[in-house]
């Protein structure tokens, strides 16, 4: 597998808290693979406190680990990332105000 396809797969990840992709959300900030099929996954996650952390993790585990080669996956938050509503891509922020949330 490679990167490539781990990024399709996270595609299918959401921001608990609003319908848009982590990677739309500026919050997938790197994927490394090993050559034993470990495949880290570092976040950048907009609030400290943040309770959808948890269920977040799991629904990155759940879609990568499903991908052929995968033998295990680990998510790590990356706290000296700096998120901010920048971060977010144009179309994400289209679609948020669609849904009434303004940034």
């Amino acid at each position: 597998m490679s990167e490539q396809e781990v990024r399709e797969a996270l595609l299918a990840v959401h921001d608990p808290h609003i319908p848009v992709s982590i990677e739309s959300m500026g919050m997938l900030r790197g994927v490394q693979i090993s050559e034993a099929g470990v495949v880290d996954v570092e976040l950048a996650i907009p609030c400290l406190a943040c309770p959808g952390v948890s269920m977040l993790k799991q629904s990155v585990k759940d879609a990568v680990g499903c991908l052929e080669g995968v033998t295990e996956v680990n998510v790590s938050e990356g706290w000296h990332h700096d998120w901010t509503t920048q971060s977010i891509e144009p179309g994400a922020r289209q679609l948020m105000r669609r849904f009434g949330i303004q940034l």
